[in-house]
């Protein structure tokens, strides 16, 4: 075997055996790994058993099983140098007839006894206290709110060195409660790069995170996480071009959604997909679930307590309305939903301020005007996002942009300098955009 396949073996860590073979006979494993090895020689073959014995220069034929002397098997003597020898005796099943007759019952219970309390004070031994948890989870709760104004490339360096912190906790040893907590950062961390990942560009990476991140709401059970992976999967999948699977995905949510926001989010997250399906009825079918769903009271921790990122308040509520309205052509209520969006994050508290939002709600805005001929409108709702800096341009804000300027390729535009001036501005602004060549190489996955 393999240094990896032995220890899986064995059931330890592969550098414990990488530890042990380097260090020859200065080795001295702890008494229950001596009996793990020793079950493992005496459950093997007759052949691995023969190397085994001719390896450490002994006779390869009538080997005793360790611990126990064949020899005096006839006089209810026995010789274990450990509890450890006498236990790997059970585990290989030899206590039956004369050796079975040679066990010290005082020996066997006293064993018995002495690995219940190792195995107690290893249980409840941890490398995780309630200091480190707490830490940890106002680290995640910071990184959540300071993301929605703070370009994404620093917070994605921050998220990912928290959660390679908890990944090395993870290695080590703690109670159950504790393991299940450090999967829900692992999740909540992985759902954070994936956000990251879209806005940066890199939808494939977002996946790959977001797959992670359902993984990890599985182990701990979490069904905030759930519900918002599974939001934030069929956003990926919107964005890839595969509308139909993004609204599998986000009606699956619903059954982890414990909170009226998580319910919210995800219908307001269906209502856009069908919009870009062309479905009117099943986009204000969503609309109307989502009023409803806002009337409740549920809470959850992910949606509600940590926010930010995971939340779904009043103004993006109003963004993602102006794009549904955009996609179904209606420019008038995308008019109304853009601009009370823009309004509230413009008057609202400058930490919950989304630059990134408010920015695409503005491109909607635009694409409003366009929609009802007026290009003065537009080039009004573009300016401040046309001020944005270089490293805040995230890629949807990109693409939305494009689409903006199809727009203005159209008959009434095609031959107004106007339009054209503008369509060249928006050229130039685009070309300047958080590139995926701004991205440090290990934060690129």
């Amino acid at each position: 075997m393999s240094i990896r396949e032995f220890a899986a073996h064995l059931g330890v860590h592969e550098r414990l055996v990488s530890k042990w073979e380097a260090g020859g006979d200065r080795v001295h494993p702890r008494p229950v790994n001596q009996a793990a090895l020793d079950t493992s020689l005496a459950r093997s073959d007759d052949v691995v058993r023969a190397r085994f014995a001719a390896l450490i220069e002994e006779p390869s034929t009538d080997r005793p099983v360790p611990g126990f002397d064949a020899r005096h098997s006839g006089s209810a003597q026995a010789s274990y140098s450990s509890d450890a020898e006498l236990l790997a005796l059970v585990d290989a099943g030899a206590m039956r007839g004369d050796a079975l007759a040679a066990i010290s019952e005082r020996d066997l219970i006293m064993a018995a006894a002495h690995e219940a309390s190792e195995h107690a004070g290893r249980a409840e031994s941890t490398n995780v206290g309630a200091t480190t948890l707490e830490q940890l989870d106002a680290d995640v709760t910071r990184i959540a709110n300071e993301y929605v104004h703070v370009p994404p490339v620093p917070m994605m360096v921050e998220m990912l060195r928290v959660r390679r912190r908890v990944y090395r906790l993870l290695e080590g040893h703690q109670r159950p409660a504790d393991t299940g907590h450090l999967y829900l950062l692992a999740g909540t961390l992985s759902g954070l790069l994936a956000n990251a990942s879209t806005d940066l560009g890199y939808v494939d990476a977002a996946g790959e995170q977001a797959r992670a991140a359902w993984a990890y709401a599985e182990l701990c059970g979490h069904n905030g996480l759930r519900s918002w992976t599974r939001g934030m999967q069929a956003l990926i999948e919107y964005w890839s071009e595969r509308p139909r699977r993004a609204v599998l995905l986000a009606q699956s949510g619903q059954q982890y959604a414990d909170s009226a926001t998580a319910r919210v989010r995800l219908l307001n997250i269906e209502a856009r997909i069908w919009s870009r399906l062309g479905s009117t009825q099943d986009t204000e079918r969503c609309i109307r679930a989502a009023d409803s769903a806002r009337e409740g009271n549920s809470l959850d921790s992910l949606h509600d307590e940590v926010g930010g990122v995971f939340g779904f308040d009043q103004p993006k509520s109003h963004y993602y309305a102006g794009a549904t309205y955009i996609h179904l052509g209606q420019a008038q209520p995308a008019l109304e939903a853009t601009s009370r969006a823009i309004d509230l994050y413009a008057n609202g508290p400058i930490e919950q301020r989304s630059y990134g939002a408010e920015s695409l709600a503005r491109v909607d805005s635009a694409a409003a005007h366009l929609i009802n001929g007026s290009l003065d409108g537009a080039a009004e709702a573009l300016q401040p996002v046309l001020r944005l800096d270089e490293e805040k341009r995230i890629a949807q804000l990109e693409e939305r942009l494009t689409n903006l300027r199809q727009r203005l390729t159209r008959p009434q535009f095609r031959d107004v300098v106007e339009a054209r001036a503008l369509d060249e501005t928006l050229e130039e602004f685009c070309g300047n955009t958080a590139a995926k060549g701004m991205l440090p190489p290990d934060t690129q996955r």
